[in-house]
């Protein structure tokens, strides 16, 4: 659990943090893969698409208080928050919330680093956010539904917190 509180301790003492996530989506009858540049501060998930190239260059927001991802001028027909499944490209806005306040259900070492699991939400809306810390940043993880679908696969690249500005 130490190196869970570590990592969540180093996030809220900084300005947010950035990095590169490869995204892989299983909606059900379809999977989708997207590779996004991304930063979360202050409860906003920022995030520019670079892969696939069709849609390379798509920057989009997500907050807290939002259902909808919005976007340049685009919107992806991929689901929402609404229907219950997990938007793919709510991604950095989904980890960054949950690793900043979320309850964090369960850690454990692992071979290669640690695993810790965060509960987002409750009841039929709840999504379980698995990730996976190696050197006290985050290198994968997964978001689940309420039924432990697993939704989102995630790895997680040039992981860096983000400086305070005085």
């Amino acid at each position: 659990m130490q190196e869970a509180l570590s990592f969540r301790q180093r996030l809220l003492s900084s300005d947010g943090c950035s990095f590169t996530a490869d995204v892989t989506a299983d909606q059900g009858d379809s999977t989708y893969f997207f590779q996004l540049q991304c930063t979360y501060r202050d409860g906003k998930g920022e995030l520019t698409v670079t892969q696939p190239e069709t849609i390379a260059g798509i920057s989009a927001a997500c907050t807290n208080g939002s259902d909808e991802l919005i976007f340049d001028g685009t919107v992806l027909a991929l689901g929402d928050l609404k229907d219950g499944s997990i938007a793919p490209l709510s991604a950095p806005w989904l980890f960054g919330s949950a690793w900043e306040s979320d309850e964090i259900t369960s850690a454990s070492s692992e071979e290669d680093g640690s695993r810790m699991t965060i509960q987002k939400g409750y009841d039929e809306e709840k999504i379980f956010i698995d990730t996976w810390l190696l050197d006290g940043v985050p290198v994968a993880g997964e978001a689940s539904d309420a039924d432990g679908r697993r939704e989102l696969s995630v790895l997680f690249h040039d992981f860096r917190f983000l400086e305070k500005t005085p």
